[in-house]
């Protein structure tokens, strides 16, 4: 072990007694890096989504966003998030551009830990999860988990199945 000329005895003893102790307890060593990165990470701001993306406050203003979606007839995607989650945090931003992407559908984002009955009325059990609602106000399906490719497809296919849909009642008059 190399040690610096201007280290005194004592450092050194030191520094070969740390060295030594790393060795023989990798795992809690591992372990405690691992609490402070987690530590570190959760004091680190969630990024803005930006786009279209609405946030909801509350539970009551989720149930009123999905009711006007619903008069409007228009698909809504629900993002459940948490702050203090990592896939949540790189899902943002994608989802936010996803937003400006497709236009007929409205896009909301829901903090589960500050509207826990909302997460619990629509079984929340993991973040993210994302609830598309088609536009007649029904839940059309879900994506747990970060896979905003999925979560695209299931918008654009409930988007197109609104328009198809649309179009039928229109032909029908």
């Amino acid at each position: 072990f190399f040690f610096p000329a201007t280290m005194s005895a004592f450092d050194a003893s030191l520094l070969e007694w740390v060295y030594e102790f790393a060795q023989k307890n990798f795992m809690l060593v591992f372990a405690i890096c691992m609490l402070l990165y987690r530590v570190y990470q959760a004091q680190q701001p969630f990024p803005e989504t930006g786009g279209r993306v609405e946030a909801v406050h509350d539970d009551d203003e989720l149930d009123a966003k999905l009711k006007k979606a619903k008069d409007n007839k228009q698909v809504a995607v629900v993002d459940f998030y948490a702050t203090w989650c990592p896939p949540c945090k790189a899902a943002a931003l994608r989802y936010g551009a996803m937003s400006e992407e497709m236009p007929d559908a409205l896009f909301l984002k829901v903090d589960v830990d500050k509207c826990k009955a909302a997460a619990q009325k629509h079984g929340i059990t993991a973040m993210p999860t994302f609830h598309v609602f088609g536009a007649d106000g029904e839940k059309f399906d879900s994506v747990r988990g970060a896979d905003l490719a999925k979560v695209k497809k299931l918008v654009s296919f409930a988007v197109d199945f609104q328009n198809k849909k649309d179009a039928e009642t229109e032909k029908d008059k």
